[in-house]
C-alpha cells in the first residue's frame, strides 16, 4: 500500500508538473506575434507523454509575406508616370528565413535525475539542404544546444551554447568564430532576469581588399527587472571586450580598380561597456558608457569614452509608442521601405503617434551625448550635446509639432579641441585640397575667435552653442531666433 501511494504520488506530481509546463509553452507561444512584425510562429507540435513531452516550433523571421503583398503602390496621379521599379519590388513579398526548434521535455518532480518541475534539451532542426549547410560552417557539431531546468515556480536556468563557426571561399573572404556560450536565469514571476555571456573571439577577412577584422574575448552580465515588459527592462548591464582590431592596407575596394586608399590601422583594447536604466516617478532613464584605450595608425590613444543617455522619458507613453513601432510591417521595413507605398504608410503611423509623442514633451525629456572624451598625447578633446523640451504647458500642446519644438525645444552643445591637433590634422591633409595649409591655422582660429565663433581657453580651442525659448546663443553672446 505504502509503495502503491508513493507511486501515485509521484505520477500525479508528474502529471502536474507535464500539464504546467505545456501551459507555460502554449503561453510563451502566444506571445511571440504580439512583440514584433517580424517575427511569428507559423508551426507548432507538443507531443505529450505521461514522463516527457517533444515541443517543434517554426518560427520565421523578416516580413510576412502577406504583410508585404498588401503594401499597395499609391495610383500615380494625372500627368505622373508610374514608377514600374517600385510597382514590382510592392508585388514581390520578402521571402522570410525559417527556423525549426526541437525541444526534448523531461517531467518532474525527478526529471533527468534532478529535482525540478522538468529539464529541457533545445537543439535546431534542419531539412536535408539545411543540415548540408550547417555541416560547412559548424562541422559535426550542433550548431546550437540549450539545457534548461524549470523550477516548481515556474522559475528557469537555461544553459545556452553555439558552437564554433567558419567558412572561408578561396581567394574572396574567411570567417571564424569560436562560438559563445550563455548562462539565463528568470524567476517565476518573469520579472528578474540575470544573464552572463561569453564569446571567445572572431576572425573576419577579406581576401580582395586585404581587409580584416578581428575581435578578442568578449564578457558581458547582466541583472534586469522586466516587470514593465523587455522596453523598459531596468537595472545594470556590463561587458569588456579585450581587443577589436581592424585593417584595411588596400582600402574597401572603393575605387576604380577594384582597390582605395590605405586605411590606418585600428586597435582598441580593454573596452569596458556599462548601460544602466530606472524608472522613477513613472520616468524613464537610461545611459551607456564605453571606454578604452587604443591606436590609430601610428596614433596611441591614451583614453577615449562616450556616454549617451536620455532622462525624464514617460515610460507609459515611451512603451505605447514602442510598442507601435515593433509591430508596425511599415516601420520593420515591410513591403520594400524604399517605394510610395512605405513612405505613406509610415506616414499614416507617424500621424496616428504624433499626439502621444506630443505629450510626452511635458515631462521634459531630454537626450544627447553626455560626453565624448579622448586623449591623446597628453592632450585632451571633448565633445558634449543634449537635446530635449522644457517648461510645456497644457497650451503649448495645441501648437503644431514644429511651433512647439521651436518654442519649447532646448538644445545644448560644447566642443573643445587641442590647438596642436587642428594643426596636426591639418598637416596630415596637406596636399589634399580637404584642409587648410598648417600655416594658415593659426590665422583662422584668430579669426574665428574675433567673430565669437571659437573661444581659446589656454592651448584649446573651445565653442558653445544653446538654444532655449526661441533664442540661440553662441558662446554666451544672443543670435536672434533662427528666421528671426
Amino acid at each position: 500500500m505504502l509503495a502503491a501511494a508513493i507511486a501515485l504520488a509521484y505520477g500525479g506530481g508528474t502529471w502536474l508538473a507535464g500539464a504546467k509546463v505545456k501551459s507555460s509553452y502554449e503561453a510563451a507561444l502566444d506571445e511571440v506575434p504580439k512583440q514584433t512584425a517580424l517575427v511569428r510562429v507559423v508551426e507548432r507540435s507538443y507531443e505529450r507523454g505521461f514522463f516527457g513531452a517533444v515541443s517543434t516550433v517554426t518560427i520565421e523571421l523578416g516580413c510576412a509575406a502577406d504583410a508585404a503583398a498588401a503594401v499597395q503602390v499609391p495610383a500615380a496621379k494625372p500627368g505622373e508616370e508610374e514608377d514600374e521599379e517600385e510597382v514590382e519590388q510592392a508585388a514581390t513579398p520578402f521571402k522570410a528565413v525559417r527556423i525549426t526548434f526541437r525541444d526534448t521535455i523531461r517531467h518532474g518532480p525527478l526529471a533527468g535525475g534532478t529535482l525540478a518541475a522538468a529539464t529541457i534539451d533545445s537543439e535546431l532542426v534542419f531539412d536535408v539542404k539545411g543540415q548540408a549547410k550547417a555541416e560547412q560552417i559548424f562541422g559535426k557539431a550542433k550548431p546550437l544546444t540549450a539545457h534548461t531546468k524549470v523550477a516548481f515556480d515556474g522559475g528557469y536556468t537555461t544553459d545556452l551554447a553555439v558552437a564554433p563557426a567558419s567558412l572561408a571561399e578561396e581567394g574572396k573572404a574567411r570567417f571564424a568564430w569560436q562560438g559563445a556560450q550563455v548562462r539565463a536565469e528568470m524567476n517565476g514571476a518573469r520579472t528578474h532576469v540575470r544573464y552572463e555571456l561569453a564569446m571567445p573571439g572572431l576572425d573576419v577577412s577579406d581576401a580582395r581588399t586585404g581587409a580584416t577584422l578581428k575581435m578578442g574575448k568578449l564578457a558581458g552580465k547582466a541583472d534586469m527587472d522586466k516587470s514593465e515588459g523587455w522596453v523598459l527592462a531596468t537595472g545594470k548591464t556590463e561587458a569588456r571586450l579585450d581587443s577589436l582590431e581592424f585593417a584595411a592596407p588596400k582600402g574597401l575596394g572603393g575605387a576604380a580598380g577594384g582597390e582605395g586608399k590605405a586605411l590606418p590601422a585600428v586597435l582598441l583594447q580593454n573596452i569596458d561597456m556599462l548601460a544602466e536604466a530606472s524608472i522613477a516617478d513613472g520616468l524613464y532613464a537610461s545611459t551607456g558608457t564605453v571606454k578604452g584605450t587604443g591606436k590609430i595608425g601610428d596614433t596611441k590613444i591614451d583614453k577615449f569614452e562616450m556616454s549617451s543617455g536620455g532622462r525624464r522619458i514617460h515610460a507609459a507613453g515611451y512603451k505605447k509608442l514602442a510598442d507601435a513601432w515593433m509591430q508596425s510591417s511599415a516601420a520593420n521595413g515591410c513591403g520594400k521601405g524604399g517605394n510610395k507605398a512605405s513612405q505613406a504608410a509610415m506616414k499614416v503611423l507617424f500621424d496616428q503617434l504624433a499626439p502621444d509623442l506630443k505629450a510626452m514633451a511635458k515631462y521634459s525629456p531630454e537626450f544627447g551625448l553626455d560626453r565624448m572624451l579622448v586623449e591623446i598625447g597628453g592632450k585632451r578633446g571633448e565633445l558634449s550635446y543634449t537635446a530635449g523640451m522644457a517648461g510645456v504647458t497644457d497650451e503649448d500642446l495645441q501648437a503644431p509639432g514644429m511651433a512647439l519644438l521651436m518654442k519649447r525645444g532646448v538644445l545644448k552643445a560644447s566642443a573643445r579641441l587641442p590647438m596642436q591637433w587642428l594643426e596636426q590634422m591639418a598637416a596630415a591633409g596637406a596636399g589634399s585640397g580637404q584642409t587648410p595649409p598648417p600655416e594658415m591655422m593659426a590665422g583662422l582660429v584668430e579669426q574665428g575667435e574675433e567673430k565669437g565663433f571659437v573661444k581659446r581657453d589656454g592651448g584649446d580651442v573651445t565653442a558653445q552653442i544653446e538654444y532655449a525659448e526661441g533664442s540661440l546663443k553662441l558662446n554666451g553672446k544672443p543670435l536672434g531666433a533662427p528666421g528671426r
